[in-house]
């Protein structure tokens, strides 16, 4: 245990009402704490005290009236704490959460395709279905054909520059170890 103990272990401790587990942990701790044993000591002796206390000579009704004021006391007390004024509901880390999670749904919302938007696309692609087409692709120029395609490919240089005409033509420039490479594939 690397805390000293609480009151309450200390009392139980003197008056030997812990459980077997409990009171292995807490007889560790107070061999090596000198500060703990002498306060647990001061317990005991004080149950001896209170011990050797005729039960004759207390007056049971002045206990019962202090008791009664204690738990009336405590109460209003407690009723003091619920009407005071709360601490701010800002709190940081539930901001972060919250944004992150708007952010998270906005993206899911705008990256999902309308059923429209893919009705159209489907629409499209089966209207070129049987006409050539020319693209680029991240290893090169590529023309396909129903099936078939055809690729010029780049051998892994950085694209530089890439121009596409509304003729059918694209040209693209590539630069790899220091040599420039210009492919320019035209669509008739």
């Amino acid at each position: 245990m690397t805390r000293h103990l609480t009151e309450t272990e200390l009392a139980l401790m003197a008056g030997g009402d812990c459980s077997p587990v409990s009171r292995f942990f807490l007889d560790r701790h107070l061999r090596r704490c000198p500060a703990c044993l002498d306060r647990m000591t001061e317990f005991a002796i004080l149950r001896e005290d209170i011990a050797g206390v005729p039960m004759d000579d207390l007056n049971w009704d002045q206990l019962a009236a202090e008791m009664t004021a204690n738990i009336h006391l405590g109460l209003e007390a407690g009723e003091c704490v619920r009407r005071a004024p709360r601490e701010s509901l800002w709190n940081p880390k539930i901001a972060v959460a919250f944004a992150s999670l708007v952010v998270l749904l906005g993206a899911g919302f705008l990256m999902r395709a309308p059923q429209h938007a893919r009705q159209v696309t489907h629409q499209i692609s089966q209207q070129i279905a049987g006409k050539p087409v020319l693209e680029s692709t991240g290893s090169g120029l590529e023309l396909r054909t129903g099936g078939s395609s055809l690729t010029l490919m780049n051998h892994h240089g950085t694209v530089t520059d890439q121009t596409v005409s509304a003729r059918g033509e694209i040209r693209a420039s590539y630069v790899d170890s220091g040599a420039v490479t210009f492919n320019v594939v035209y669509l008739e």
